[in-house]
């Protein structure tokens, strides 16, 4: 079995950090895709940067510290080879998302929206500038000496090399760009054509009126990226607290993984800037454009008010049914299936409050990992507690770049008379699940939300995630089962599967039902779709299901380690990824089962970090017509032949031919997500015989 596996990793599998760069240019792909809107491409631009910063954040600290390494991981692929192809991949990403950020840039200027400095600054231009400059900026500007336990890791500084007197000794100071004040300054406001230019270039104009006894010879702009990837190690949960504190200390002095500099900056002054930060020649990067284009592009996707160039706004589609006071009596009615951004978060938002409200309700209990800075929900929460209700809240204190933020809430909602508990020791709960109770005539009744995303009303938004709301009588069981887990108590789930303990081994379970049923010549498929896909077990539990006939078929957004039809192997794994307007968020699971299918919704990827070390739930989908509706939706996007791209064997990606005009599943679901749960639209094209014309027909 273990030579197997080894083999298995070497010929069939493929380097997490390398799969999941991989995915990042996917992302470029959309921004140099002309079909979709000048600003979405704008966007998809911007994300770009957010998610190499959180790469170079989280996981190049690792490969760095490992790039001597002759052990060979995952593809057969060493240390030092890892080191290289990673540094050698973001480099021909950066270099490929600037080259596109100018065709965006120019693509913009034609249609009246122009960047400084593609267009000279007229009197009325230079005016307003000065009046920005000395009301709007000056005043939150600090000049402060070039120290490198002083710069903050992604904010931007303006680096500047100032003379003074005859024998013109040279001294460097920094100035830290404001993160209170816009990115971007409309120079003509009151016109039609928007002159947009970047905080930076207005300083860099006026800093000279910042050092009035030294001459300003030269000034560029820089940042920084630090390791923010630092263990957290617990014994108790009285540890979770302190220790999330003390790690979050740690991260203002991390490391400097990367140093971002103008391409206009002098040899001198950026050869200073990687002595004082220890960078050395492959973690520098000469930038042809802006710093930090998530935030500048952010900036100008809100600052210009052009729908054409953007996607069409369709509104999330309402369920007033779910929207009454007797939203509570609806579910015990049934079980309901939500699929957001399609349908309205408004429902989940309104159970809350109105269980708040509901006299009915005695007991709410829930687990939060992200929530937004507004947000609903735990103003709900914080009601019912004031309004005497038990509360309950699981607020998850390891959520990284969340983690101040969850702190914050928490203690708002333990003012507010709520039991917070901060997670488990050295385990995330990344489960979504809120449990109310009430007592009807003397009788407790249960009901329960259980989710693939966050409950945060604005990524719920942008991502796609499955809810349902059900009144089971186990599936409610099972999950006042798992908060007596939580709160440190018994607790027993028999249809619910939970990580660490369950969720691996009822996966492998079912993978191994197919693989007996192909052998037996039954049915037999796996259609999964998730985020990401790395863990070595459930990997080879695909490989050998595949080898015995088993078609697996999987959507995978992000990381995938399997590489599909790989001869001896993965013959019968297929991958495709979705990547579009929306997120793709959820993971759900179809399993043949012989033909009576089994479909299961969950928290949890497919990933060692998700099946070992986190507090997740998968969920059956015992409804029929909620099954078939998850069925629908897998199924269409399966057959998506716009934004779903094939992998090939050795990993690369390639979108499916058009035909027919093609079929974007995130549009048809736009359109019609109830016909898609119903199954009254095309959940595939209708493939016509190409027509072969005459004169090659006769040949």
């Amino acid at each position: 079995m273990g030579a197997h596996m080894r083999r298995i990793e070497r010929e069939a599998m493929e380097n997490r950090e390398l799969s999941w760069l991989r995915f990042n240019s996917r992302i470029v792909d959309e921004a140099d895709d002309p079909a979709n809107p000048l600003l979405e491409r704008a966007k998809f631009l911007a994300i770009v940067t957010s998610n190499m910063d959180e790469f170079l954040q989280v996981r190049y600290h690792g490969i760095y510290q490992n790039r001597e390494s002759d052990e060979k991981g995952l593809g057969g692929v060493d240390g030092e080879k890892l080191y290289r192809k990673v540094n050698k991949a973001i480099l021909r990403q950066c270099n490929r998302q600037y080259t596109l950020y100018e065709g965006v840039r120019s693509e913009l200027y034609l249609k009246g929206v122009r960047l400084f400095p593609t267009f000279p600054l007229d009197d009325v231009m230079s005016e307003r500038e000065k009046v920005l400059f000395e009301r709007e900026i000056s005043p939150y500007l600090k000049v402060e000496d070039l120290i490198a336990d002083r710069v903050q890791q992604k904010k931007l500084y303006l680096c500047v090399k100032l003379v003074r007197g005859r024998r013109k000794a040279a001294q460097f100071k920094m100035v830290a760009l404001p993160t209170s004040l816009p990115r971007l300054f409309d120079l003509t406001p009151e016109t039609e054509m928007q002159n947009l230019i970047r905080l930076e270039d207005i300083i860099k104009h006026y800093a000279y009126r910042l050092f009035p006894r030294e001459e300003v010879e030269h000034a560029a702009m820089f940042r920084v990226l630090r390791n923010q990837n630092f263990p957290v190690t617990e014994e108790t949960r009285a540890d979770v607290v302190p220790a999330v504190r003390e790690m979050l200390g740690k991260r203002v002095s991390g490391a400097v993984m990367r140093l971002e500099a103008e391409e206009r900056m002098s040899e001198e002054m950026l050869t200073l800037l990687m002595k004082i930060f220890k960078v050395e020649q492959e973690r520098r990067y000469r930038v042809t454009g802006p710093l930090d284009l998530n935030k500048m592009l952010m900036s100008l996707y809100s600052m210009v008010k052009r729908p054409e160039l953007k996607y069409e706004n369709v509104k999330p589609l309402p369920i007033p049914e779910l929207m009454g006071e007797d939203v509570f009596e609806k579910i015990d009615e049934r079980d309901w299936l939500m699929y957001h951004p399609y349908h309205s978060f408004d429902p989940v938002v309104h159970l809350m409050q109105r269980a708040a409200e509901d006299p009915a309700v005695r007991t709410i209990k829930q687990t939060l990992y992200r929530v937004s800075g507004n947000s609903p929900i735990v103003a709900a929460l914080a009601k019912a507690a004031e309004n005497g209700k038990k509360v309950v809240v699981l607020f998850e204190a390891h959520a990284r770049f969340d983690e101040l933020n969850n702190l914050l809430w928490g203690d708002k909602l333990e003012r507010a008379g709520c039991r917070v508990l901060y997670g488990l020791p050295n385990l995330k709960v990344h489960s979504k699940v809120t449990l109310f109770e009430r007592w009807v005539d003397g009788e407790r009744r249960r009901t329960v939300h259980l989710g693939t995303g966050n409950y945060h009303d604005g990524t719920a938004k942008l991502y796609t995630d499955f809810g349902l709301l059900t009144s089971d009588r186990q599936l409610t069981q099972d999950a006042a089962n798992f908060f007596e887990v939580l709160e440190g108590r018994e607790g027993a789930l028999v249809e619910i599967m939970k990580a660490p303990d369950m969720m691996r081994n009822k996966l492998i379970q079912l993978i191994r039902r197919e693989q007996k049923n192909a052998e037996a010549g039954l049915p037999a498929r796996v259609l999964a779709k998730m985020n990401s896909l790395s863990d070595k077990k459930v990997i080879q539990a695909l490989a050998e299901a595949s080898q015995a006939g088993v078609e697996v078929d999987l959507i995978v957004r992000g990381i995938c380690c399997v590489l599909p039809a790989v001869e001896g192997f993965t013959e019968k794994v297929h991958v495709r990824s979705i990547v579009g307007r929306h997120l793709e968020h959820a993971r759900a699971f179809m399993f043949e089962n012989g033909g009576n299918h089994e479909v299961y919704l969950a928290s949890a990827d497919w990933m060692p970090r998700n099946l070992s070390k986190r507090a997740e739930l998968m969920f059956p989908i015992k409804d029929e017509a909620c099954r078939q509706a998850v069925e629908n939706v897998l199924t269409l996007q399966w057959n998506d032949t716009q934004k779903c791209r094939h992998r090939n064997p050795d990993g690369s990606d390639e979108l499916v031919p058009l035909r027919n005009g093609g079929l974007n599943a995130q549009e048809v679901l736009l359109k019609d997500v109830n016909g898609v749960f119903a199954g009254t639209v095309p959940l595939q094209l209708e493939l016509q015989e190409e027509v072969v014309p005459e004169d090659i027909a006769s040949i």
